[in-house]
């Protein structure tokens, strides 16, 4: 999932800004279950968030 700049800054403006840490090329956002890392990627932000979240979703439990 990828967004502009504008409508990252967007989003992190709805955040508590104690839940974000940035650095050089990177935004991390410190979530209840995990951390969603924005990468920089040119003119947009991407993050892998989305596709994580659903390979979570499915993996077999490990009480299973």
């Amino acid at each position: 999932m990828c967004l502009s700049t504008a409508a990252l800054s967007l989003f992190l403006n709805l955040l508590n800004l104690e839940n974000i840490t940035t650095e050089p090329g990177r935004v991390i956002i410190h979530a209840s279950d995990r951390e969603a890392h924005w990468v920089n990627n040119g003119d947009r932000w991407c993050t892998m968030a989305p596709q994580l979240d659903r390979l979570a979703r499915f993996a077999p439990s490990a009480t299973e």
